[in-house]
């Protein structure tokens, strides 16, 4: 005997199911994106610190064959990231391509000085909140929101 299913005997998901999976499915993507924006915050920071990191070789390269730091060095140009790397006599601090590379990998530079045989850079990060960041001759401090 051949038994046919009546409309109510039908199997499948009924709408308050359905809903419970969309609200589980919107959830879980929500506490995955914040975890991955805040991935990507930190390594935008990364980047920017590597960055730093490389101005600071070329910077000691530069005190070793010129007997100090320079001066100043040409970071605020007439338009935001129109800085040409040069220290205050036009020699090049680090080769364009690099200077290239730091305008890409940090937000802003704000400020370099050099006094009593040491220096301070002081520039913000590529991140979304423009972290600001502090180089001396020994370290880089991220500063705290």
């Amino acid at each position: 005997m051949i038994k046919t299913l009546s409309i109510k005997e039908t199997r499948g998901f009924t709408l308050i199911e359905l809903l419970i999976v969309v609200a589980i499915i919107g959830i879980l993507a929500g506490i995955s994106i914040g975890s991955y924006f805040q991935y990507v915050e930190k390594a935008q920071r990364t980047v920017s610190v590597s960055a730093l990191e490389n101005m600071r070789k070329l910077i000691e390269g530069y005190a070793i064959d010129h007997g100090g730091y320079p001066q100043s060095i040409d970071f605020i140009g007439p338009a935001p990231k129109n800085f040409t790397c040069n220290d205050q006599n036009g020699v090049p601090i680090m080769p364009s391509v690099m200077c290239d590379v730091m305008k890409k990998d940090l937000f802003s530079f704000d400020s370099y000085s050099s006094v009593g045989g040491t220096y301070k850079v002081k520039a913000k990060a590529i991140d979304r909140t423009r972290t600001q960041m502090i180089m001396t001759g020994d370290s880089i401090v991220i500063v705290p929101h």
